[in-house]
């Protein structure tokens, strides 16, 4: 068994019915989040949990069904509406992480704060805050393939952090930490999502 974790910020709650057809398989599943609420998906590998969460960033339209975040319709194949991904508050960790391996730790956490556009200066001061927060903060100037699985993991958490999300989402959250760290992102995480 395998996990992935939707968490909605305060603020924030998601509703959603998502149904993705591929060949091979139809995913149809009902998602229920509240304000400051966590769920975790659990199954089996290829039972559908990424694929939900691609649905919910807007990564992956949906055949049918609908999905609000808070009382914005973002997918609604019958109504034609499909925001796309940078429109949602929606903050991502892969479970591959995605990293861009010609930035830096620190250029990767300050991505979607430039894209918005914030300062290069001022990005980076936030970017610096949430790697000293996930103590990765000695390693903002190395890129992608010089870090470990744990302080990669962790400068995606911080990359999606940073642009304080509506929603977050994890796919197999902790996978590639030690026990120590992984214990420490879940207390860092709570302590976020309780703030």
């Amino acid at each position: 068994m395998t996990g992935s974790m939707v968490g909605s910020m305060v603020g924030s709650m998601v509703a959603a019915h998502i149904v993705v057809t591929f060949p091979q398989l139809t995913i149809d599943a009902e998602v229920q989040v509240g304000r400051g609420e966590i769920l975790g998906l659990v199954g089996a590998n290829g039972a559908g949990k990424s694929t939900i969460l691609r649905a919910l960033a807007g990564l992956q339209p949906i055949d049918r069904g609908r999905i609000t975040i808070e009382t914005n319709v973002v997918d609604d194949p019958l109504a034609n509406v499909l925001v796309p991904p940078h429109e949602r508050r929606v903050g991502y960790v892969f479970q591959d992480y995605r990293l861009f391996a010609h930035l830096s730790a620190l250029d990767n956490v300050a991505f979607g704060l430039r894209a918005r556009g914030m300062s290069r200066h001022d990005a980076r001061e936030v970017a610096c805050h949430w790697l000293e927060r996930l103590d990765v903060i000695d390693h903002r100037d190395h890129k992608p393939a010089t870090l470990s699985g744990g302080q990669a993991q962790r400068v995606a958490l911080a990359r999606a952090l940073v642009t304080t999300p509506d929603v977050l989402l994890l796919d197999e959250p902790f996978a590639a930490s030690d026990p120590a760290a992984r214990e420490r992102i879940r207390e860092d995480l709570a302590r976020y999502l309780h703030e």
